[in-house]
Order: C-alpha cells, then sequence, then structure tokens
C-alpha cells in the first residue's frame, strides 16, 4: 500500500513540476501529510537538468544560528530515487546522510519519508494540528544546486485547515520558492490554523512596513491582540 502511494505521489509531483516550470535547472518540493497524526510527511525532490556523473542527494548536519552538528538524517526513511517516468534508479547510502546516484537522466526525482515530533528551533514536528518545519531538518538538497532557484509546493492544506507562515515567496496554489538553497534553508515554515494580528511601523527613510504576527495556540483573537500589543 505505502509502494502504491508513494508512486502515486510520484506522478502527481512530476505532473505538477512539468505544469510549473519556468526556472530552468530548478529544484523542486512536492510536501505532502499522509499520515500527518503519526508525524510524518512524504516529500519529493525533483531536479532537473542534472549534469552527467555520479548524483549526490544528502541531508544537512547543522542549521542557521545554530553551531551544534545534528543528525538530521537519522529522522528520514524509505529513500528512493526515480526518473521522471517512474522507474527506479539505483541509489546507495554512502555515508549516514549522504546517498549517491551512479547513473541517472537529467531529471530526477527523490523521494522519503520524513519523521517529526519535536516543534522547537531546529527540527521538524508535526501532528494533526500543525506541521513545524526547520527545513535543513526536513529538506534533502542535491550537492553542487545549491545556488539554484527552489519551488516548494504544500499540499494536503484544506485537509487540515492549514494556512502558510514563511518568508519564501508566495506563488499562489500552495507554491512557495527560494532564489537560492542558502535562504530556503533560513526560512522555517509554519503550516496550521494560526491566528494573525498586523501592524505598520515606519522605518527611518518613512517607507511604512507591515509587521504580521503568526501565533499557533488555542487562546482567543483578543488575547493574540493583546500580545501583539506588547510586542
Amino acid at each position: 500500500m505505502k509502494k502504491t502511494f508513494l508512486t502515486a505521489i510520484l506522478c502527481i509531483a512530476v505532473t505538477l513540476l512539468f505544469a510549473q516550470r519556468n526556472a530552468p535547472g530548478a529544484v523542486y518540493y512536492s510536501v505532502y501529510f499522509p499520515n500527518a497524526v503519526h508525524h510524518e510527511a512524504q516529500i519529493v525532490m525533483t531536479l532537473t537538468s542534472v549534469p552527467k556523473g555520479p548524483l549526490r542527494v544528502r541531508m544537512s548536519r547543522s542549521s542557521p544560528g545554530r553551531y551544534a552538528t545534528h543528525e538530521f538524517a537519522k529522522n528520514i526513511y524509505n529513500v528512493k530515487a526515480y526518473s521522471n517516468k517512474g522507474g527506479e534508479l539505483v541509489m546507495k547510502q554512502i555515508d549516514a546522510d549522504v546517498y549517491e546516484i551512479p547513473v541517472h537522466p537529467p531529471v530526477v526525482n527523490v523521494s522519503y519519508t520524513l519523521f517529526g515530533n519535536w516543534v522547537d528551533g531546529t527540527y521538524a514536528g508535526i501532528d494533526a494540528g500543525q506541521a513545524h518545519l526547520n527545513m535543513p531538518a526536513a529538506f534533502m538538497w542535491a550537492v553542487g544546486f545549491d545556488k539554484r532557484p527552489i519551488k516548494v509546493q504544500f499540499n494536503d492544506l484544506d485537509k487540515y485547515n492549514w494556512k502558510v507562515s514563511t518568508q519564501l515567496k508566495n506563488e499562489g496554489n500552495g507554491i512557495y520558492s527560494a532564489p537560492n538553497l542558502q535562504y530556503m534553508m533560513d526560512s522555517p515554515t509554519e503550516l496550521s490554523n494560526f491566528k494573525q494580528a498586523s501592524w505598520e511601523i515606519v522605518n527611518p527613510t518613512g517607507k511604512r512596513q507591515k509587521i504580521n504576527l503568526h501565533v499557533y495556540s488555542d487562546d482567543s483573537q483578543q488575547t493574540i491582540d493583546a500580545f501583539s500589543k506588547q510586542v
């Protein structure tokens, strides 16, 4: 059943990829939450214009603003690689957090299951109420692709009544973008039915800017508004 599901989301991800492609060589992620109650997400990373030669993909071992080493790879499993036609590619795990695909076509899909049950500023936490994603703890990446633009599609938002809180650019239809890997990795993302409070500030040049405070909480909107005034 799980293999059938992974094949289905792979086909959907590839379809969305070619429907949304407008950046040559971009990296695409499709994120699904079929089993959020058990702290799981299904992620498909699609790499385009992949040069010939061994391709290495990996999980991070560090996170922006954190100086300790973290073994984020321990929270991913069912790691597989596929062509854009759905055929499975040979993938070798050459280190705890590094995988190598020796032979591949120009488009490669890497799918895996992410387990997250720890909500903080370093790891990922997923349940029926929210998906709190620190990006290095959630997303694999390809070695040598760090300068390429990135698009991420968050699926199942309506299923859980979630909204997206992130500094990634909203492209519409649940798709968000980053100019490169570094920007994405420094863009923690919260998916939940959060409450919002907003206000404007004026910077020293006279430009007005809007600040949005997003809070995932059982507190009333009145309480969130009162908190925002303190902020």
